[in-house]
């Protein structure tokens, strides 16, 4: 699913977004994840854009062997008909982002989304759509390429990929712990009460209505604009900077996720 500034607007604006004719994905506000509970909502996204564990031969054969044999999506749909919590938290998480009921099949591997007889059917490929689509609204970054393991793939290709799962699980282990080596306590209620100072229209009035993507981009913006007015400060009271400090604030969301 290629996302165009068509979607993006409707990030800002809070306007559904069509997944097809399957489903509206929802970009809920502040208000809204405030009401539901920040700690909810971050399960919940958690729950939608998760990938099958990583799992060694020296960890266990076994599991390692039907983690093998399984995509991201049937992973996903096994773990909802085994496990009560993991099946109510999808079921939640679906009804927050798309404002629907779901039911699960494991054979054939689909989420059914709403009445059964409508027929809006969540196949394996347009789940794939879907986190893609979540991880763009919500801001979530995402290293490198998207590493999908299909049925079809061959053996090979699929050891190949198990192996790329890994070694990017060992480097974003590594960057978690340096982030909570270096984390300076900014809670989430922090980032509301400081952007509201930012002379930006919003205060403790009007942030509950606006979407969570739009806060992020405000929030985004405000330090690129704060860093350049910095160094073009600097740069005119003599400072030797780099090119790259001095590139203007007024830039590309999408093009500069990992900025």
């Amino acid at each position: 699913m290629n996302l165009t500034d068509t979607e993006t607007l409707k990030f800002l604006k809070g306007s559904p977004v069509f997944l097809d004719d399957i489903c509206a994905v929802y970009p809920v506000t502040i208000g809204e994840i405030v009401d539901e509970g920040y700690d909810n909502f971050q399960k919940y996204l958690g729950v939608l854009i998760s990938e099958k564990p990583v799992i060694t031969s020296k960890d266990d054969p076994e599991l390692k062997e039907m983690l093998d044999n399984l995509t991201d999506f049937q992973y996903l749909l096994l773990m909802a008909s085994i496990d009560f919590e993991v099946n109510t938290t999808l079921k939640k998480a679906f009804n927050f982002f798309l404002k629907e009921e779901v039911d699960f099949s494991f054979d054939p591997a689909q989420i059914i989304i709403g009445p059964v007889e409508e027929k809006h059917l969540l196949t394996e490929e347009k789940f794939y759509d879907l986190q893609r689509l979540l991880r763009r609204m919500y801001f979530i970054e995402q290293e490198g390429e998207e590493i999908i393991i299909y049925p079809d793939d061959p053996p090979a290709t699929k050891k190949i990929k198990m192996q790329m799962r890994a070694n990017r699980e060992k480097v974003r282990k590594a960057k978690a712990k340096k982030a909570a080596q270096e984390k300076n306590d900014l809670k989430f209620s922090d980032l509301l009460g400081s952007i509201t100072i930012n002379d930006c229209g919003l205060n403790m009035d009007n942030i509950w209505n606006i979407t969570y993507y739009a806060f992020h981009d405000q929030l985004k913006r405000m330090g690129w604009r704060d860093q350049f007015n910095i160094n073009n400060r600097a740069a005119l009271a003599g400072a030797k900077l780099k090119k790259s400090q001095l590139k203007h604030w007024m830039r590309s969301i999408a093009s500069s996720d990992k900025s």
